[in-house]
């Protein structure tokens, strides 16, 4: 073990920058195999020691718990390096390609897998299945396996009955954030990822958000566009949208009174200004005991005949570089109507929602700046 710590520690001082594009290549193919082996020799150590009880006489109710404290990993991570050294007389061939570097360790899960979930038929199947998947990738391991699983023991994880129980969706509010997880089925996996991908178009010049980040703004176009302009039940007489609750002084940008959702989520000013750059508004007057004293009509900011003038003459988006259509994009106000600007297509500009969020981060740092200066 010292000479392996010695070698990594020389391969360590030496300046990767150094290095030349080939030589760069070649050691990151070495040191993916060198990291491999590594996985295989700690699921044979950590087998050797379970299997002689080692655990228990170090004081360790598992080998899990041993590993969890001494080498700091997950207990998930634990159990799948005890799993990977329990796998090698269920998978003999499997495990032998994956010692030796001629599968990888996500191809070789793959087959370790179906070790467990076929047992009867896999020992026939296993010397084939691996020469089968020496040459494809991890993508298309998986699916080889996949095939040949659902030929032995029906639909599987495909099954469209276990995928009933299995799908379901969360989400829970954290830090002001909406935290989304879930398991989609089949069909409403590929139809959720066909509408992110309509409207995630590809990354303008400049454009610095993050493949995640552009997932989440065309997941925000999907919903918005659907909520404008889909087919959407109504209720108590209107569509659904976002339904924001402030007062005077948080629309001219100052915190602390009145913003939030109609659920009751805290909405930071800026963002509620944002908002109501392009919005309904319904006055509602309150009297010092919060009865309601009048309800007034509810009215666009921006009327259709204005938005249709402001499209027909920007046709795009207006940021920097940025092309994305009329349908993903809201109507800026220049000068906020909360400030007393007025809403007039000259006062008027199109911007995506990320352009637009970049417009109202700008305005927020320049009044900070503006508030330090006067103090």
């Amino acid at each position: 073990m010292s000479a392996i710590r010695s070698a990594l520690d020389e391969m360590g001082a030496v300046d990767r920058r150094s290095l030349s594009i080939e030589e760069l290549a070649a050691d990151l193919v070495e040191l993916a195999y060198v990291a491999q082996r590594v996985e295989v020799l700690q699921a044979e150590t950590v087998k050797a020691l379970a299997d002689r009880g080692g655990h228990h006489d170090l004081g360790y109710s598992s080998p899990t718990a041993l590993l969890v404290d001494q080498t700091k990993v997950s207990p998930a991570q634990a159990r799948r390096v005890i799993c990977y050294g329990n796998v090698a007389v269920k998978a003999p061939h499997a495990y032998a390609a994956w010692a030796d570097g001629r599968l990888s360790t996500d191809q070789a899960v793959h087959l370790f897998r179906a070790a467990e979930a076929v047992p009867d038929e896999y020992p026939d199947a296993e010397a084939k299945l691996v020469e089968i998947v020496e040459g494809l990738d991890a993508t298309d391991t998986g699916k080889a396996v996949a095939y040949w699983r659902q030929a032995m023991e029906g639909p599987g994880d495909l099954d469209l009955e276990k995928q009933q129980v299995r799908r379901g969706l969360s989400a829970s509010w954290i830090q002001g954030m909406l935290k989304v997880d879930g398991m989609l089925n089949t069909s409403c996996g590929e139809a959720f990822l066909a509408g992110i991908d309509a409207n995630m178009a590809p990354p303008r010049e400049g454009d610095t958000r993050t493949p995640r980040q552009r997932r989440h703004d065309a997941l925000e176009n999907l919903c918005r566009d659907w909520l404008d302009n889909g087919a959407t039940p109504t209720v108590g007489g209107e569509k659904p949208h976002v339904v924001v609750h402030t007062d005077l002084d948080a629309l001219q940008g100052v915190a602390g009174g009145l913003h939030e959702t109609e659920d009751g989520t805290i909405v930071d000013v800026d963002l509620l200004r944002m908002i109501a750059c392009d919005c309904s508004v319904t006055r509602i007057i309150f009297g010092p005991e919060s009865e309601v004293l009048d309800v007034g009509r509810k009215t666009r900011v921006w009327t259709t005949a204005q938005r249709r003038a402001v499209i027909a003459r920007d046709r795009h988006c207006q940021g920097p570089g940025c092309r994305a259509r009329p349908r993903h994009c809201d109507i800026h106000h220049l000068d906020h109507w909360a400030d007393g600007g007025t809403t007039s297509v000259d006062k008027g500009v199109l911007l995506c929602r990320p352009c637009h969020t970049q417009e109202h981060l700008k305005h927020r740092y320049q009044r900070r700046r503006r508030r330090r200066f006067e103090g």
